[in-house]
């Protein structure tokens, strides 16, 4: 038992490491490790507390895909990290855990070096920043939930502080270079919270490496293509929309729009892209038919998909976890829950995150670090 806990969890190494770089190889290795997990002897009830809130969404789809006649298999296949994830994870977070900053620090230097090569053949040099930073590997709202997990992980591991200075100079950087506006916002807004130690022990060290990565971020706006605010400050037009603001508006209307004439069941999982396109063609919305855009928000495209009745499923998953899960807990993990909140909401409020399984792979870890007490990190 002992060598299957060890190949569990060489497995669950080799699947964070892999995450934000191959979807299938990632999804294969996590396969492996939840049918070693099935082989454990974690206590039934206690994988059902971990399990309670992952399930909820996973099985939404299902009966989701039921109530509203649309159940759609390679959509519950692109779900399965709710499910795998906290049995293959029980019992072996430790491994993952050590394992966060190791995938962060190789995604870090695949990126800046990739860039600094494209920069050193092209000579431009916004192709060091946003999209042409990320290239082929999922988009930066993911990649940047992905390293923070890293952040958080390297923070609780017990390193010498020159190394995890390092390691923060090299992660934020590179989340600075990335350029996004809430991906940076939710992360600082989280961070404050949960390491409030440092604000009140604020020192010039901090504040000039503070400035360094608003400094980063702002040359990211500058230099990369459809960064800048001016959309903002001018009427919403769906004709013209092309911003991160704008576009939101309007693609979040547009699933309003949906929700209020399926406002109980909701369209079903099938259905909601082509009820978004049949929206965006009504209001000649050219940017979101171009690119087939989804909601851009994951609270109303789940909404538009599942109506009221799967909102309250999710919220009663959120009471049901709360009441097992952080009830009693001390204030330690209560703020960790409140972290991880601040964090993911920021994100679910402005891009459909749960649509994607980095996404659905990012959020689980981080419940998971949330609901994991000490002893889990055992194995």
């Amino acid at each position: 038992m002992k060598s299957l806990n060890q190949y569990r969890g060489l497995i669950l190494c080799i699947w964070i490491i892999l995450l934000p770089f191959w979807d299938f190889g990632a999804g294969l290795f996590l396969g492996m490790a939840f049918i070693l997990g099935c082989f454990s002897k974690t206590p039934v009830l206690k994988l059902l507390n971990l399990s309670l809130l992952p399930w909820s969404f996973f099985f939404l789809a299902i009966f989701g895909g039921f109530w509203t006649f649309s159940l759609d298999l390679k959509y519950l296949y692109r779900l399965l990290p709710f499910f795998l994830i906290p049995i293959a994870v029980s019992g072996h977070w430790r491994w993952v855990r050590s394992s966060l900053p190791i995938g962060g620090l190789i995604l870090c230097l695949y990126l800046l070096s990739n860039s600094l090569f494209s920069f050193w053949e092209n000579g431009d040099l916004s192709l060091i920043f946003y999209r042409e930073l990320t290239g082929s590997l999922h988009q930066h709202i993911y990649l940047i939930s992905y390293l923070s997990l890293g952040v958080v992980s390297i923070y609780e591991i017990r390193l010498r502080r020159i190394f995890q200075i390092i390691f923060f100079s090299i992660v934020l950087t590179t989340i600075s270079l990335l350029g996004s506006k809430i991906g940076l916002f939710a992360l600082l807004s989280a961070g404050i919270f949960y390491l409030k130690n440092i604000v009140s022990n604020f020192h010039r060290i901090h504040l000039v490496f503070l400035f360094f990565i608003l400094g980063i971020f702002s040359l990211s706006q500058k230099f990369s293509d459809g960064r800048s605010l001016g959309h903002v400050f001018r009427p919403i037009s769906a004709y013209w929309a092309t911003g991160s603001v704008d576009t939101r508006i309007v693609q979040n209307t547009a699933a309003i729009n949906i929700w209020g004439e399926n406002f109980l069941f909701g369209v079903g999982q099938t259905k909601i892209q082509d009820e978004l396109m049949i929206e965006y063609q009504n209001e000649n919305y050219r940017f979101g038919l171009k690119r087939k855009s989804n909601v851009h928000n994951q609270i109303l495209q789940y909404a538009a998909t599942y109506g009221l009745l799967g909102l309250i499923w999710i919220s009663l998953g959120f009471f049901l976890s709360y009441r097992i899960n952080f009830l009693h807990f001390d204030s330690l993990q209560k703020r960790k829950a409140i972290v991880c909140i601040i964090f993911f909401g920021c994100l679910f409020i402005t891009e459909s995150f749960l649509e994607r399984s980095l996404g659905i792979s990012s959020a689980v870890l981080g419940w998971m670090w949330v609901a994991c007490m000490d002893q889990d990190f055992i194995s």
